[in-house]
């Protein structure tokens, strides 16, 4: 340890000549009065420094570890194994620990970091930051962090890239190059990315994917992630891929599970809506998926629009159905399958052999049951009609069911209402009937009456070939069997 008070004798000349020659030589006599001059001014200086650099900045706290200049630096500030601390718009302070810490150019208050480490403050926690290399500019409060960045997130999630930039009074950061990060919300990778601390909303830029052991979500343009809200959005070329389902749209909504699995909700699709399965494609407009019952709503158009003509469709291999809403209930099994389709307004399906319309449909897988109405069972208009075309042959009803069989062919249907059969050779109606197209024959029942070339035919039950357009006409026990007929010459 130093003993003061030698040292002021020393330098009072109290010392015996005897004493000062056993610590010094009787040359030092020179130095020593340059000595006692030039301390003070050394003191003065320090003293100086000290007043001086609490007002080099307004929200930076550097402390504790100041240097003498380096040469050629005696108007540039350098600080070795520093903490400093930056205040955002809160008044929160985010606290840096660096290596070193040397002012860009004297008076300009940028600053270059040597492996600055530091913590964001949040509303619910904070980030941690790492990089090899950061530039402060003090001004702006904008921090940019270069080489090896790293940020660690309330939620777990690491984000990695090589150039980040953080402004301190916007609270935001971006970074212009390829980013990737891992957390809760599983593996995803960008070409840049920005982030909204306020709004703890994470969004992926450029080409980007997210994969997760739930399935792949990829966009073209940008996937907003609002982690407090547990919501994404993505737009443009939007995809998310499930195992045996990919949905694709312009833009998608996804709601996630508030636990650490973030399984999926609902989600909501605008634009060129398309659902591939093994099974099916469906297009629409707009379309809604729940998860807790498997239920898929695709609307032809948007929403609130249902006046305009377009038509929502699934195509089925050999089969096609057409509505302008058209709902689906996907089996929560692992495999999913399409349990039942309903479908509402300007309703339309295509076989191979018929072409059937109405103005409400419902199928169901398992029973293999489809039941048609002419009109909205709740609906204020006139009651329309269903329509089975097959060829030059025609069969009306208000209500139609079908069941297929198999190979999902009709085996037989039975309509209700109004029945009418029209072939090529003449009409046939009746309170309901039975299309059977195995035979290609339809049968009526109650009120039967055939009409051919202007003569009448009445009777309870009558069969109408198909193929041969041949109708033949009963009577049943309350008729006693007879039937009744108006025929009329044919006039020149």
């Amino acid at each position: 340890m130093f003993d003061s008070q030698k040292i002021d004798a020393y330098f009072d000349d109290k010392l015996s000549d005897r004493r000062r020659f056993e610590y010094y030589e009787p040359r030092s006599f020179a130095w020593r009065r340059l000595i006692k001059i030039l301390l003070p001014c050394v003191a003065a200086g320090l003293l100086g420094l000290m007043v001086v650099m609490p007002n080099i900045k307004k929200s930076v706290d550097l402390t504790d570890a100041v240097t003498l200049p380096r040469k050629n630096e005696m108007e540039q500030l350098h600080i070795e194994q520093t903490v400093f601390n930056i205040t955002d718009s809160k008044n929160r302070v985010n606290k840096i620990v660096a290596d070193n810490v040397d002012e860009l150019e004297s008076d300009t208050a940028h600053y270059k970091i040597a492996h600055p480490k530091g913590t964001i403050p949040t509303d619910n926690g904070q980030i941690n930051i790492t990089s090899e290399i950061g530039y402060f500019d003090q001004p702006k409060n904008v921090l940019k962090l270069e080489d090896n960045v790293k940020a660690l997130l309330d939620d777990g999630t690491v984000v990695r890239t090589k150039v980040a930039v953080y402004d301190f009074n916007r609270e935001k950061g971006y970074g212009d190059l390829p980013v990737s990060a891992r957390g809760d919300w599983g593996t995803m990778h960008a070409e840049s990315f920005d982030y909204n601390k306020i709004k703890e909303k994470l969004t992926l830029k450029g080409k980007h994917r997210v994969e997760t052991t739930r399935g792949v979500l990829t966009g073209e343009k940008e996937t907003q992630i609002y982690q407090a809200e547990n919501k994404t959005v993505t737009i443009g070329n939007a995809a998310i891929m499930q195992t045996g389902r990919t949905l694709y749209a312009d833009k998608i909504v996804a709601y996630f599970s508030d636990s650490s699995k973030k399984e999926l909700v609902r989600a909501e699709a605008y634009g060129n809506v398309r659902i591939i399965t093994p099974n099916e494609q469906v297009k629409g407009g707009e379309g809604y998926y729940s998860a807790q019952d498997g239920k898929i709503e695709m609307y032809a158009v948007a929403k609130d629009k249902m006046q305009q003509k377009a038509l929502v469709e699934v195509q089925q291999k050999d089969r096609t159905l057409r509505a302008r809403k058209i709902v689906l209930y996907i089996s929560k099994n692992g495999k999913n399958e399409l349990e039942r389709a309903e479908a509402f307004r300007d309703v339309k399906i295509i076989t191979p052999q018929e072409i059937i319309t109405g103005g409400e449909g419902y199928y169901t897988v398992k029973s293999g049951q489809i039941e048609l109405f002419g009109t909205a069972k709740n609906s204020y208009l006139q009651a329309g009609i269903v329509e089975i075309v097959q060829g030059e042959n025609v069969l009306h009803a208000r209500h139609v069911k079908a069941f297929l069989d198999a190979k999902k062919q009709i085996k037989n249907a039975q309509a209700f209402g109004d029945v009418e059969v029209i072939t090529p050779k003449g009409f046939a109606w009746g309170n309901r009937g039975i299309y059977n197209p195995e035979e290609n024959k339809v049968e009526l029942f109650d009120n039967v009456r055939l009409e051919q070339n202007g003569n009448f035919i009445v009777g309870a039950h009558a069969e109408t070939d198909l193929t041969t357009s041949i109708s033949r006409i009963t009577g049943n026990e309350t008729t006693a069997g007879r039937i009744s007929g108006t025929f009329y010459k044919k006039r020149k």
